[in-house]
C-alpha cells in the first residue's frame, strides 16, 4: 500500500505546487496571455435545460481559429466565429458566420499601417465564408474604425473614420481609460472587481476583439449576490449572469443563470525565479 500512495502523493504534491507556481506567474506578469489556459468550450444552460454549447479550436500557435456552437437551444442568436492571421501571426479576419453553415453575417478586415495603429473593415455582407476577401463597397454596409494601441499591447482610442457619403470631414475619438489597477470603469452599481484573472486574458485575441483588456473580473457584489468559481489558475469557471455585463459576454445571448467555462492549462513556458 505505501508504494501505491507515495507515487499519487509526489503528484499530487506537483500539481499543486506547478498550480502555485502558475498563480504567481499571472501575479507577477499581470499582461501575459496565451501560454497559460486556453478556453476550450463556454457553456450556458438554455430551455427545458438544455445547454447552449460553443467550442473553441486554436492552430499550432495558440490562436483561436473557430469558436462553434456545437448545440443551442436559442435558435435567433446562432453564429460560429472565424479568425484568420497573417505569417507575422496579426489577425486579418474575424468572420461570424450563421452556426453550421458557411453563410457570413459579418465580416472584419483588419490593417496594420503603423506598428501601434490598426484599422477594422467591418462589413454587413451576404457572402460565403470560402469567397475571396471581400471589399468594403460590396457590402450592403460598412464602416471603418481605428484603432490606438499601447505600450502594453492594449487599444486605448478609437477613430472612427468618415462614413462615405455622410458630409463628415474628421474622425470621432474616444478615448479608453484603464485605471491604476489595470481595468475599464464599471458603470453598473451592481459590480465589482475581483482580485482573479479576467477570462480574455487567457488570448491577445479575445482581448483585442471584444476589447476588454482589463486585468480582473467583472462580479456581482453585496451579501446576497452569487457566488463566481474559480480553477487553480485563478480563472472564472462558473459566472453569474450579470445583466446586462455578461450577457453578451464573448458575444453569447446568456439568459441563463450561470455561464460555464472550461481550460486546458499548463505551466508557462521558461524559467521562474521565486
Amino acid at each position: 500500500m505505501k508504494h501505491l500512495l507515495l507515487p499519487a502523493i509526489t503528484f499530487l504534491f506537483a500539481s499543486t505546487s506547478s498550480c502555485r507556481k502558475l498563480i504567481d506567474y499571472i501575479h507577477d506578469n499581470p499582461n501575459a496571455h496565451d501560454s497559460l489556459c486556453r478556453i476550450t468550450r463556454i457553456v450556458v444552460i438554455g430551455a427545458a435545460d438544455v445547454p447552449d454549447t460553443m467550442d473553441v479550436t486554436y492552430n499550432a500557435k495558440g490562436n483561436p481559429i473557430k469558436m462553434a456552437k456545437s448545440n443551442w437551444v436559442y435558435q435567433f442568436v446562432n453564429y460560429d466565429k472565424h479568425f484568420r492571421y497573417d505569417r507575422f501571426d496579426r489577425l486579418t479576419e474575424y468572420i461570424t458566420t450563421f452556426a453550421g453553415t458557411t453563410s457570413v453575417s459579418l465580416w472584419h478586415k483588419y490593417g496594420y499601417p503603423r506598428y501601434n495603429f490598426i484599422t477594422d473593415t467591418t462589413m454587413t455582407i451576404g457572402a460565403d465564408l470560402n469567397q475571396p476577401t471581400p471589399i468594403a463597397t460590396d457590402a450592403y454596409y460598412y464602416y471603418i474604425v481605428g484603432y490606438t494601441i499601447d505600450g502594453l499591447g492594449r487599444i486605448v482610442k478609437h477613430w472612427a473614420m468618415p462614413r462615405a457619403g455622410s458630409g463628415d470631414s474628421a474622425s470621432l475619438i474616444t478615448d479608453i481609460v484603464y485605471d491604476a489597477n489595470g481595468n475599464l470603469p464599471l458603470y453598473n452599481a451592481n459590480l465589482k472587481r475581483d482580485d482573479k484573472v479576467n477570462v480574455f486574458r487567457t488570448n491577445k485575441i479575445w482581448q483585442f476583439i471584444f476589447d476588454d483588456y482589463s486585468l480582473n473580473n467583472a462580479v456581482p457584489k453585496g451579501p446576497s449576490a452569487p457566488a463566481v468559481t474559480y480553477n487553480n489558475f485563478g480563472l472564472p469557471t462558473s459566472y453569474p449572469n450579470l445583466e446586462p455585463y455578461n450577457r453578451l459576454l464573448f458575444e453569447l445571448r446568456n439568459f441563463s443563470p450561470f455561464m460555464q467555462i472550461e481550460y486546458a492549462c499548463s505551466m508557462p513556458k521558461g524559467p521562474i525565479s521565486y
